[in-house]
């Protein structure tokens, strides 16, 4: 985030008989499901007619001027499609409308367009709408939406139309449009989604927890900017509560300043201690928003004068030629940074070498390209010479690295096929701006499954989104926040979903704080739609199989590795009625539940416990926790173990109390110096009292000649 943001197989085995009875049974009981909850589909249907292009121009038209499709330049698949020798402003794309529109309906239209021989400033790009019908037998032109293209850069023009015919249509366009004269343009992934019917009020759905997808890294949300906000508030104590214990937040993204900013090292220092105390297991991934001035090619942490990038000096024979920038000065500062970092007990478990490295702003940033010019440093020799430098001073203890983080992910692309050896990094880091519209989350979806498609080998981490052109109030800002995790999980796989800031001032954060050294503090409603997937979720957790066969409700499903404890998010995207929702959760089994809800006025209420024989009412514009418990399912004694089930006389750990303990209980018999710095004399001091004595005898033969190991039948689970 910068301050723009602010202001704007396994072996083959015999199968038997019965055994392949039993599969074809499996087989077609899915097939079943799958007719019954068929997969989740984005809200509304698309009814244009090869959309992206990747069926040639087939459905498109020129209106006046040539089209073509291009195969590179596209934003997704293989495709895109091009208007060219362009006369007028008016000249582009078009798709005949007529007959799949309705009158008196509302549509949701959308393009992505790259111009080709525009202005540094850019130009208009359009959608507009053109209609003939019985009132005059003349064309009328209804704008869609404008907004402002660049060369090279994809850019969504989105907007609402609504269809009202007087007598009879007679011809109806959809076309894209406002360049000046001569300039090219190219569209991709065009949308015109058709509203959804009245949804259902009664609906089903399946929770399959034995199917998985990827594994949970956490999620996370920045302090990077108001630390001294915090660390003056009255109620500070309170707030470190409410920002690091009941939130259920697993990353904090904090930002690396080593050079120029000491105070802010500090005040991290404060809030991580602060944070650890009521989460040991927070992590921290820190991003570089500039290196020092000294590195910089303007001198400066901001980027004013224009190009702030890498400083180059052609005298220094550690740079690397053509253009000499200072790379491994680069690399040397981030090994400082992290040594200095953790002399203040701030260790990162993640980094990001630059936050938005696409992004060329006046104020704090540094702008990388893909590979270097003469102009601007390159994103692939920076990031190598990092890692190089990290690996020789930490080795196996340096952070996990995660490049490229910038803007979205449609333009990490460039980035991620320019690094020189993808294993020296751990996943690939993005942001969300500029990928689609805020308002309307399912615009994304295309370019999250062709990102998945191609960099999905390795974790996908979202680091930083948030709506920065409306309220931190308003509740429809939140739920649309809760599309985009939903989508960003279920659709590009990520393994970790960031907020942007966790707390700020006035106007922003999950959480607001009013004034520097003031009393009070709001809590937005996007803190409780984000609590919703954070609260009962961990590092580690996997994403499981969830279906409806409603268009209006998003469920997403997660579980703990030991199968204990498990989380359904669900929600009703609908603002026309209430759902009654029939959920199944096939074998699992409970021991107790909760049940949290959220509706616009009301935020994280608890409204009972889950009953899987009755309808969960799932409210209209409403987001629905489902908390479960039950017994872990161990498959190895390890597991156990790890799980903290171990028998208390299982000395040796092997899931057994047998004559191997006994000869381990009768080396440290009659010790008295068992404590915590000897693991209370290898767990022979049953009791915890210091002695290995008579009662730790007495509790050790309780248990003699028991086992727990779940691979073994015999044996007793103690969980």
């Amino acid at each position: 985030m910068n301050m723009k943001k602010q202001i704007s197989d396994p072996a083959v085995r015999e199968v038997s008989h019965k055994q392949f009875t039993r599969n074809c049974t499996i087989i077609i009981s899915v097939i079943v499901l799958l007719f019954l909850f068929p997969a989740q589909v984005p809200a509304g249907e698309n009814i244009l007619t090869n959309p992206g292009f990747e069926s040639g121009t087939t459905g498109w038209s020129g209106f006046g001027c040539s089209i073509t499709t291009s195969s590179t330049i596209k934003r997704s698949g293989s495709y895109s499609g091009k208007a060219y020798s362009r006369t007028g402003t008016w000249n582009g794309l078009q798709q005949d409308m007529l007959g799949k529109m309705e009158s008196g309906k509302t549509y949701t239209i959308s393009g992505w367009m790259m111009l080709e021989g525009a202005g540094s400033g850019g130009d208009t790009i359009k959608a507009t709408v053109r209609q003939k019908d019985s009132r005059d037998g003349n064309d009328h032109y209804f704008l869609v939406n404008q907004t402002t293209g660049y060369n090279g850069t994809w850019t969504l023009v989105s907007g609402s139309f609504t269809l009202n015919v007087v007598g009879t249509l007679q011809s109806l366009y959809l076309y894209f449009e406002g360049p000046a004269s001569g300039v090219v343009y190219y569209l991709d992934d065009a949308n015109v989604l058709a509203p959804d019917p009245p949804p259902n009020p009664n609906a089903a759905g399946d929770v399959n927890f034995g199917v998985t997808h990827q594994a949970i890294e956490g999620f996370g949300a920045a302090g990077a900017w108001y630390e001294n906000w915090l660390l003056a508030h009255p109620q500070e104590t309170t707030l470190y509560d409410i920002l690091f214990r009941d939130l259920g937040l697993d990353i904090y993204r904090v930002r690396n300043c080593y050079g120029f900013d000491g105070g802010y090292i500090n005040n991290t220092k404060q809030i991580v201690q602060a944070a650890k105390a009521r989460n040991p297991s927070l992590k921290i991934l820190s991003s570089a928003w500039s290196p020092p001035a000294y590195l910089k090619s303007n001198n400066d942490t901001n980027s004013y004068p224009l190009p702030g990038t890498l400083k180059k000096d052609a005298n220094d024979p550690n740079n690397i030629a053509p253009y000499y920038y200072v790379y491994k000065a680069y690399a040397k500062w981030w090994a400082d940074s992290l040594a200095a970092y953790e002399s203040n007990n701030i260790h990162f478990d993640y980094i990001c070498i630059q936050n938005e490295a696409d992004w060329e702003t006046t104020y704090e940033s540094c702008k990388f390209l893909p590979t270097e010019t003469s102009s601007y440093a390159g994103y692939d020799q920076a990031y190598e010479a990092v890692y190089q430098r990290l690996n020789s001073v930490m080795g196996p203890n340096m952070p996990k690295m995660l490049p490229p983080e910038t803007v979205g992910f449609a333009g990490a692309q460039a980035y991620i096929n320019a690094l020189i050896d993808v294993n020296h990094l751990y996943g690939y880091a993005h942001h969300l701006y500029g990928d689609g519209d805020y308002n309307q989350p399912d615009s994304f979806i295309p370019g999250m499954q062709n990102f998945a498609s191609m960099y999905g080998y390795k974790p996908l981490l979202q680091t930083e989104y948030a709506d920065l052109s409306g309220s931190v109030s308003d509740f429809n800002s939140a739920m649309n926040m809760a599309l985009h995790i939903h989508n960003s999980l279920v659709y590009e796989g990520v393994c970790s979903y960031f907020y942007w800031d966790l707390f700020w001032g006035p106007g922003g954060g999950l959480v607001t704080l009013p004034t520097y050294g003031g009393s009070g503090y709001t809590i937005n409603p996007a803190y409780y739609i984000f609590k919703h997937y954070s609260k009962f979720t961990d590092p580690g957790w996997l994403r499981t199989e969830a279906s409806t066969n409603s268009a209006a409700l998003r469920i997403s499903a997660f579980k703990s590795p030991d199968d204990s404890n498990m989380a359904i998010v669900i929600i009703n995207t609908t603002d026309i009625c209430d759902i009654n929702l029939a959920l199944s959760l096939g074998n699992t089994s409970l021991t107790s539940s909760e049940i949290y809800r959220s509706i616009s006025g009301s935020y994280w209420s608890y409204i009972g416990t889950f009953n899987p024989s009755t309808p969960l009412l799932l409210p209209r514009k409403s987001i629905t926790t489902i908390h479960l418990t039950g017994p872990p399912n161990y498959s190895t004694c390890a597991e156990v173990i790890a799980g903290n089930h171990r028998l208390y006389s299982d000395i040796n750990m092997d899931c057994y109390v047998d004559i191997e303990d006994l000869g381990e209980f009768t080396l440290r018999w009659l010790r008295n110096d068992c404590n915590v710095n000897n693991n209370y004399c290898n767990s022979a001091d049953i009791d915890f009292s210091g002695d290995v004595d008579f009662v730790d005898l007495s509790r050790f033969g309780s248990q003699w000649l028991t086992c727990n190991d779940p691979q073994v039948p015999e044996c007793s689970p103690n969980w």
